[in-house]
């Protein structure tokens, strides 16, 4: 029987802040005193990739099936719906969960799935020269936060210590750089149109709609008027993403600008043909959804793009909801990108560098990003002020 001790040793060690990290630590207490192993394979750096198989790494089935899925320690409903392709709502229909209650109090749940998933496993993570807390998540793909509630009696991680961790194999990227850049489809623009004053407060002049492309997707073709330095930066960052970066699913182009520019609501800027909404793009199986749920959001695929934005260096800021930054965060270093270029682009969790980075926060940004173009240097009456979304 699990002792009070150890609910109160937790509490008085500063260990549980937010209720979900005590249920986490009590979780992994349970299925300690189940009898189930504490330890899992153990792994270094060099073969940890080889865990992980990505978010395209699953089975069809010819027929759905009902699959019984033991919960993990800090699995969460919308996680586990997203691992086996099905919607939230049906699975908290199908195991009668409270919605208004976030935290898991089953030990297995039932989903009616399409898919054969790997489960989720437990391993041990043996710490290398000189490797930090940042440095292990990243191996692991998970949040630093998540890895260090799993690990609480490890303050700061030293060479040979032993990190134990759940991971989902699912986790990674289902898209790989090739390996030299692939010329993409040209751009054929008709108009010059001018972006004139502030984005929340100008109009456009002479307006080029976005074209039909096989780059992406587009939304109502009315809100969908810009600058020509627009529609030709949005083209060189989506080329980047398909040819240099490999990312080849479609992304939905929702709202630029009126035609005239002006007033959209219920939009405070996206008046003068520089402001973009794109739909953040959905994990490999997930079915369209105009509100999708963290766990539905390929974050791989979001880092991407913003890196594309951010290779073009005609990309202002890149709004989007401070919560997900650290899932962003996550998905990049995951990636192999090196911190310090993620720091460039993005302040997590508190960093402070020179300038300001191009992701910032705004709130309702969580299903899509909004990407400012700079103004372009034929645009002498274009204007530039902070703020607005």
């Amino acid at each position: 029987m699990l002792e009070a001790w150890t609910i109160g040793f937790a509490l008085a060690s500063g260990f549980v802040q937010p209720l979900d990290d005590a249920i986490v630590f009590l979780a992994q207490a349970i299925d300690s005193v189940e009898g189930e192993a504490t330890t899992g394979d153990e792994v270094t750096a060099s073969d940890a990739a080889a865990l992980f198989v990505g978010h395209a790494g699953f089975e069809r089935l010819e027929a759905p099936r009902w699959v019984r899925h033991r919960v993990r320690p800090g699995e969460r409903a919308t996680s586990i719906a997203a691992r086996y392709g099905a919607r939230i709502e049906d699975v908290m229909r199908w195991n009668h969960l409270d919605p208004n209650v976030p935290e898991l109090d089953r030990r297995h749940l039932r989903v009616f799935t399409d898919r054969v998933v790997p489960e989720v496993r437990k391993v041990a993570y043996r710490v290398g020269p000189d490797e930090t807390w940042d440095d292990v998540a990243a191996a692991l793909r998970l949040e630093e936060h998540a890895l260090r509630v799993q690990n609480y009696r490890i303050r700061t991680p030293a060479e040979g210590d032993v990190v134990q961790a759940w991971i989902d194999p699912l986790e990674g990227p289902s898209f790989a750089a090739p390996a030299a850049p692939i010329d993409q489809p040209p751009l054929e623009l008709h108009g010059e149109g001018q972006s004139i004053g502030l984005p929340q407060k100008g109009k456009l002049v002479d307006a080029v709609q976005l074209p039909e492309h096989p780059l992406w997707i587009r939304g109502n073709p009315d809100h969908l008027w810009a600058s020509a330095h627009a529609i030709e930066i949005i083209h060189r960052a989506f080329a980047t993403l398909r040819g240099e970066l490999g990312y080849a699913s479609g992304i939905l182009i929702g709202s630029i600008s009126r035609r005239k520019g002006g007033r959209m609501p219920p939009h405070r800027s996206h008046q003068s043909g520089r402001d973009v909404d794109i739909r953040l793009p959905l994990r490999p199986g997930v079915g369209k959804t105009k509100a999708p749920t963290p766990d539905e959001i390929d974050w791989y695929a979001s880092w991407a793009l913003i890196e594309a934005f951010a290779r073009t260096d005609r990309a202002e800021v890149v709004f989007v909801n401070e919560a997900h930054h650290g899932r962003l965060y996550a998905a990049a270093r995951a990636m192999g990108v090196p911190r310090l270029r993620v720091h460039e682009l993005l302040r997590w969790p508190a960093w402070r560098g020179g300038a300001e980075p191009i992701v910032q926060h705004a709130d309702g940004h969580n299903a899509h990003l909004h990407v400012r173009v700079r103004c372009g240097d034929d645009e002498p009456k274009c204007e530039t002020k902070a703020g607005g979304s």
